[in-house]
């Protein structure tokens, strides 16, 4: 049975628990915040959300954003032994990242942009980027909270969040690592795509050219959650199906990559077996060495000794 939600460490409310899709069929159970936008997640939870997962949780976060921001608080505490947070810097491939761990390692807490930033999901946003979206909604959205950015903040009021761009294309991607919906646009660039290129259709991109696409339309950038998990939301019901059944191909690329890093894993088992007798014989008696010094093949002279010592121990016992 799922245990009860917790209550957020910020606000004081009770948290939305989510029971989300993991790797190898299990469920990966993360706390959400409406109010203060923040995930409390034990250990390494997120690392273990497949696409489908993944998915799910930018849609949760995306449906807070429409109530008030609760500010965050210095008195905010570990929602399951009450104890102080710290502050936490990490890095990762795509850079450095914040996050609230208990203090007593029970967990951590993140803001809706610190995890996606910590993702990969995010990049700054240029002063073309503001400039295009002030002219087309008369503000920019935070990324965060969904809360209005003005034309000049440098951060936005209510959460204190950089303003940022959700990377549309870099998302699908995250959401399919494994490559299994290539007929999809965003899904024609290949990694090696330069920034300047539109991720959809590899199409040279200039500088003021960094929402959309004009050779294909397709949306590179986003600043709204709700609308960049609407933009890939189409792809979930084949990330389900794949999830459920994965194609050939797919399982034998997979069993490819097991069999190429075979040799590494079992150098590394054999490095810590080593380890382990090493230890083992450092702290133990030599089982071995003991052995050299009293072998078991048949000796008249040491059953002799042997047998006197029995009598000896039984006489004066």
């Amino acid at each position: 049975m799922s245990e009860p939600a917790l209550s957020c460490g910020n606000c004081r409310q009770p948290m939305q628990r989510l029971a989300l899709p993991g790797h190898y069929g299990r469920r990966v159970e993360l706390d959400l915040c409406p109010r203060c936008h923040l995930v409390w997640f034990d250990q390494t939870e997120t690392a273990r959300l497949t696409g489908v997962g993944l998915l799910e949780l930018i849609g949760a976060m995306a449906g807070t954003q429409s109530l008030p921001h609760e500010t965050l608080h210095d008195t905010a505490r570990c929602p399951r032994c009450s104890a102080g947070l710290k502050t936490v810097h990490n890095r990762s491939r795509w850079g450095s990242s914040l996050q609230l761990e208990c203090r007593n390692r029970h967990g951590a807490f993140q803001s809706f942009a610190q995890f996606l930033q910590e993702k990969g999901l995010l990049r700054p946003m240029s002063r073309v980027d503001r400039a295009r979206l002030v002219e087309q909604r008369g503000h920019v959205d935070c990324v965060n909270c969904g809360g209005a950015i003005g034309r000049d903040d440098e951060e936005c009021r209510f959460c204190r969040s950089v303003p940022a761009l959700l990377d549309v294309a870099r998302l699908a991607r995250a959401l399919d690592p494994e490559g299994v919906l290539e007929p999809q646009a965003v899904h024609g660039a290949t990694a090696e795509r330069t920034a300047m290129q539109c991720a959809a259709c590899g199409a040279a991109l200039p500088p003021q050219q960094s929402l959309a696409c004009a050779q294909c339309g397709a949306t590179l950038a986003i600043s709204r959650l709700a609308q960049a998990h609407d933009s890939v939301a189409a792809l979930g019901p084949a990330l389900r199906a794949h999830a459920h059944k994965p194609a050939p191909e797919v399982i034998k690329r997979r069993l490819d990559a097991l069999d190429a890093d075979l040799p590494r894993r079992r150098e590394l088992a054999a490095q810590w077996q080593a380890e382990a007798q090493e230890a083992r014989h450092g702290r133990s008696f030599d089982w071995e060495q003991w052995t050299t010094w009293w072998p078991f093949d048949t000796n008249p002279l040491r059953a002799v000794l042997i047998a006197l010592a029995i009598w000896f121990i039984w006489w004066f016992w």
